[in-house]
């Protein structure tokens, strides 16, 4: 089981550069022009790695909540929609590790995507570290991907529902972020977005993190995760 579910690796690998690297980077490069060209030509041609820090901290939560809803999109419910797992599990392979696998394996592929963006950002700006760059588009993707993981494996369409539990946590947090009560309640218990921006600015700016606000994020994420295996294990994929 372990030798089909290996080779199974390098075919969620191959899929993952049809279906989703190419998307990434056209969006990625579309959107990045469209954002760093005006801000380029008013900070002017000598740009320091400060610069290139601030241009990165304003243009780079668009581009990769965008780029972590196009990965997440079917991650689980696109092989029930489209009868897929008829094929997928018809030799022994376990369907929760093999979903499990498929998750990490995007997640490689989605750091190596911005690695290529964030290099080209390099060259055609300023040279400048990526790391901790790296870093907070892996916690993006980690603290989003076990709710987006859980979402996919109940519901066939789940990108839509996704995107309102997204905007639900970011507005509650927004409107409710003083409030007490039955509204602090359910703002506690809808996903911690809010979190994510402090986390970028201290990533990008010192290489730190708040460790708190970290186990937080990947913590809920993978509370998510762990429930969305246990519905495979649980649930007829079909």
């Amino acid at each position: 089981m372990k030798e089909n579910l290996t080779r199974y690796a390098y075919w969620q690998f191959r899929d993952f550069i049809r279906e989703r690297a190419i998307a990434l980077l056209l969006v990625g490069l579309l959107l990045g022009f469209m954002m760093i060209a005006p801000m380029r030509a008013m900070m002017g041609p000598n740009m320091t790695s400060a610069d290139a820090k601030r241009l990165i901290i304003l243009v780079l939560p668009q581009i990769v909540f965008i780029s972590a809803f196009i990965v997440f999109n079917g991650i689980i419910s696109t092989d029930r929609k489209m009868g897929y797992y008829r094929f997928l599990f018809s030799k022994p392979v376990g369907i929760p590790s093999y979903y499990a696998q498929h998750f990490v394996v995007y997640l490689v592929g989605f750091l190596a995507v911005f690695a290529i963006l964030l290099g080209i950002f390099s060259a055609a700006i300023t040279p400048f570290n990526p790391l901790w760059t790296l870093a907070y588009c892996g916690l993006v993707y980690l603290s989003l991907g076990g709710i987006a993981f859980f979402i996919s494996s109940l519901f066939r369409y789940d990108w839509p529902i996704l995107v309102g539990v997204y905007l639900s946590s970011a507005l509650a947090n927004a409107v409710w972020a003083e409030s007490t009560g039955w509204r602090m309640v359910i703002r506690d218990m809808l996903p911690p977005m809010h979190k994510l921006s402090p986390a970028m600015n201290d990533l990008i700016t010192s290489g730190t993190v708040d460790a708190r606000s970290v186990a937080w994020l990947l913590g809920y994420s993978a509370l998510f995760f762990v429930a969305g295996l246990v519905v495979l294990w649980r649930r007829p994929i079909g």
